[in-house]
């Protein structure tokens, strides 16, 4: 028979491991959808990355698309930016903010059309965004 100490840590680990699967099965994932939309004939380049994962650079023909899912930290902290080359042009874009997409874009992809003059997130209601200013 179990001393009542030992019970307890029995139960103590049973409960931590169900709420530990839970945050785990919990975690919630993004898919951004990446639009070439700077103009016609116009090649995207494009390189994006968090603090810990670097997804690689890319090429994204006119009117062709890219993207990729990645889940959201339990601190609401995820962060992936991108940045983006055409022509003379190289800009960057916090293209997945926890904070600003985790609500809008929890059920659909988030799609993001790539313009000269700012990204503009497709999905919800349209919203364009100035590019991140140079460092």
């Amino acid at each position: 028979m179990c001393s009542p100490s030992s019970f307890r840590m029995i139960l103590s680990f049973i409960f931590i491991s169900f709420l530990f699967c839970g945050f785990c099965e919990a975690a919630k994932h993004v898919t951004v959808d990446i639009i070439n939309d700077i103009g016609p004939n116009v090649q995207l380049g494009l390189h994006c990355k968090s603090k810990e994962k670097d997804l690689g650079s890319q090429s994204v023909a006119p009117h062709q698309h890219w993207g990729f899912r990645e889940p959201l930290n339990v601190w609401e902290t995820t962060l992936f930016f991108c940045h983006f080359v055409w022509k003379n042009q190289s800009r960057w874009f916090d293209i997945l903010k926890d904070n600003r997409d985790q609500f809008v874009c929890e059920h659909h992809p988030c799609v993001w059309s790539i313009r000269p003059s700012g990204p503009c997130r497709l999905t919800g209601q349209e919203k364009c965004y100035p590019w991140n200013n140079h460092i």
